[in-house]
């Protein structure tokens, strides 16, 4: 299993010198139209220290949304979660409905990808915000208003008193998803979850709302997991790092090493992605070719092989082991490791 934890912070049996999350085996199954079993999650484990941020990347439909949506138990209704997911040390994943949202907010928080389909058109911003604040923390109108408004001014929205009153389509996309920040911190989350918080906005905004969250962790050291398909918000923002296919963790590690020294041949092909403002005038983007693979029950193979240029027989012959080195921080499944820095 490979591990997120704190190297560096405040003195033992501080926020951030424990276990905020613990993730083990966690899969994630729904029907198929066909009656078969998709797995769109599969046996993917991690732990994540407070005051840590840890990536997870990957193509549309590799199961990240799936992943973290199945932590905080909000799937379709056909979803079956198997696994344990500890958050601070209780078990999360198996409680009954009404005690899992009272720790939902509280401990554990979500910034989702569009603010306009996660905020309500018809409701004002502050009341937004505000009723999470009442539900978890227990105050007043009057007390949750001044939070609401102090939360809006963390978040950088100027003039907060007026912007409390205010209805979403108001707002700009960079501040309406600052509000939405700001509704996740209502209750001082131990845990953040960022799917794809900034995809929707123009690169200012994306770097503004990407400093924005660095500088709360630091201020309250929570953790965060950040979703992202883009590897260039991840790479400076992170700790760690989970790079998923078909569901299933491809490889994982500390973010440097995994840009360094990345073994599977799918990062490999991720980071051959990337555009570059070294590369050719008109020239044409890097792809991967072929489709994410269907989500069947049992893989008996590697996942990325039909889209994979290295792949043989040994790739078809079984699924492949997890290979780990760095002390088991840094691993990969992959037959035919990739070697970017003459080091494999």
């Amino acid at each position: 299993m490979i591990t997120a934890t704190a190297v560096s912070g405040p003195e033992p049996g501080g926020r951030a010198d424990r276990a905020a999350l613990v993730v083990e085996h966690l899969t994630c199954t729904i029907p198929g139209p066909d009656g078969s079993e998709l797995r769109l999650v599969n046996d993917v484990s991690f732990t994540l220290a407070a005051g840590r941020t840890l990536g997870i990347v990957g193509e549309s439909g590799s199961g990240k949304t799936m992943l973290v949506r199945s932590i905080m138990g909000i799937g379709p209704p056909t979803t079956s979660v198997t696994g344990s997911v500890l958050l601070n040390g209780r078990e999360l994943l198996h409680l009954p409905r009404r005690q899992r949202r009272e720790r939902l907010g509280a401990e554990i928080a979500m910034v989702f990808q569009n603010p306009m389909t996660s905020l309500n058109p018809v409701v004002t911003v502050g009341r937004q915000i505000s009723e999470g604040i009442r539900a978890h923390l227990g105050l007043g109108k009057r007390e949750a208003r001044a939070r609401s408004i102090q939360l809006l001014a963390d978040v950088g929205i100027p003039d907060p008193a007026r912007r409390f009153d205010q209805y979403p389509h108001e707002l700009s996309g960079g501040m309406r998803q600052r509000v939405t920040i700001a509704a996740a911190l209502g209750s001082d989350p131990d845990v953040l979850i960022a799917d794809e918080a900034t995809t929707a906005l123009d690169v200012t905004v994306q770097k503004q709302i990407l400093v924005l969250l660095e500088r709360i962790q630091e201020e309250r050291q929570m953790a965060i997991i950040m979703i992202s398909h883009d590897l260039g918000v991840v790479s400076g923002r992170t700790d760690d790092l989970l790079v998923l296919y078909g569901g299933q963790v491809a490889e994982a590690g500390p973010t440097r090493h995994v840009f360094e020294r990345h073994a599977h041949r799918y990062t490999e092909a991720l980071l051959r992605a990337i555009p570059s403002l070294a590369a050719e005038p008109h020239g044409t983007f890097a792809t991967i070719p072929g489709t994410p693979p269907r989500p069947v029950a049992e893989f008996d193979r590697c996942r990325f092989a039909p889209r994979c240029a290295h792949a043989t027989d040994a790739c078809t012959a079984g699924p492949p082991p997890w290979v780990a080195d760095d002390g088991n921080r840094h691993g990969h499944r992959c037959v035919h490791p990739s070697d970017p820095a003459g080091a494999r």
